[in-house]
Order: C-alpha cells, then structure tokens, then sequence
C-alpha cells in the first residue's frame, strides 16, 4: 500500500486569533476556571500582559488541525504537546505541521508529525506530535 503522504510534507501555517469568548467558552465546557484565562486584571496581577489560551485549549487547535489536514483520509491516534511559552487572546497564532516519518504497523500504514503553535513573533510557543493513521 502506497502512503498518502510523504515524508517532509507540511501543512500550515493554519492562522488564526484565539479570543476571549472561545477561551471563556473553553473553559466552560472543561470546568477550568482559572481567572487568568478569562479575567485581565487577575492576568495583570500574576505579570501577563493579557487574559492567557489555556495550554489545553491550545492542544486542541493542533488536534483539530490535523483532523482538517487529513480530510478524511485517516484518523489521529495520538497527539501530545509541550508548551513554551504562553499565547495572549487576541494575539495571533500559526499551527503547522510536517511529516517526520512514514511506517506500516499492524497492517496500517501510519506517519508521525511534527507539530507547532507560532506566535505572532513566528516563535514556537508549543511544539507537539501526532500519529495519524490512513483509511
């Protein structure tokens, strides 16, 4: 079976600004309510410029990405991340990705990717990876 993808393929940058009321309904949905996800002024107290995307929330957008990446083609079977630096709401974000490897396990032909969340500054504020499995 031929891979769908090769390796050192990319996607992205997949841009977009991450604001209040997502954040806000984000932590709704996950229970979290730290006040410096939503709150400026509590932000301001622990020395952030601005109201903090939850680390979480960031994870997703990545998630979500290769899910639009893939377009049907296969599924994510794991995705994992470690957070550099924090995002502001309202700033701009960049999420990329690029195909590290092509394998075959278990019958299924799989690729590993390389991931990231760029500032605005086009800084990793997290780097991640994933392994996606095609249909």
């Amino acid at each position: 079976m031929s891979a769908p993808v090769n390796e050192g393929d990319t996607f992205g940058p997949v841009d977009m600004t991450p604001d209040l009321g997502r954040v806000i309904r984000f932590c709704g949905l996950t229970w979290g309510f730290p006040p410096f996800f939503y709150d400026l002024e509590a932000a301001r107290k622990n020395g952030m410029e601005s109201t903090l995307v939850p680390g979480p929330f960031k994870l997703g957008l990545l998630a979500g990405a290769v899910e639009t990446w893939l377009d049907g083609r296969g599924y994510v079977r794991k995705v994992r991340a470690a957070h550099r630096r924090p995002d502001f709401t309202g700033n701009p974000v960049g999420l990329t990705g690029t195909v590290s490897r092509v394998y075959e396990e278990d019958g299924a032909t799989r690729a590993d990717l390389e991931l990231a969340v760029l500032n605005g500054e086009q800084q990793p504020s997290v780097r991640g990876f994933a392994t996606v499995e095609f249909d």
